[in-house]
């Protein structure tokens, strides 16, 4: 790619696609090894907000991994596809908002609402900084 608007849209697209994947295969581990509540339903909002409640801090912890390990995962191949971070920052920005909307869908402990803001933030340095020598800008 010689178009350096081209290629930094192909990273932001690539990356935001690599952390949707990410984030959706880690949640699925983690609902599997932590089901929903038996006699729950996650379709019903009166139980949705039971769920937070009910399910194990483990549970917890392996859906703020996710926003991050994806967050991570996206931000890293934007970077590594335009060698320049500002596409990473992007991914980890729209990584923020679905994460932060995610929160607001039911109730969610504060920690988990401030790690769908931090972690994100957080892996696009990380990316930054796995990337550190190969990046032009």
């Amino acid at each position: 790619m010689q178009n350096p608007l081209v290629k930094r849209i192909v990273a932001v697209v690539v990356g935001v696609l690599v952390a949707g994947l990410v984030v959706g295969v880690v949640e699925g581990l983690g609902h599997m090894a932590f089901p929903p509540p038996e006699g729950l339903d996650i379709t019903d909002p009166e139980d949705q907000a039971r769920i937070m409640l009910e399910i194990p801090l483990a549970a917890k912890i392996s859906v703020v991994a996710a926003w991050f390990l994806g967050a991570l995962a996206g931000a890293w191949s934007a970077i590594r596809i335009a060698s320049e971070v500002i596409p990473g920052w992007i991914v980890g920005l729209v990584m923020v908002g679905l994460s932060a909307w995610t929160t607001q869908m039911f109730p969610h402990p504060l920690w988990m609402m401030v790690s769908a803001f931090v972690l994100p933030l957080i892996a696009v340095l990380v990316a930054k900084q796995l990337h550190k020598a190969r990046l032009t800008a």
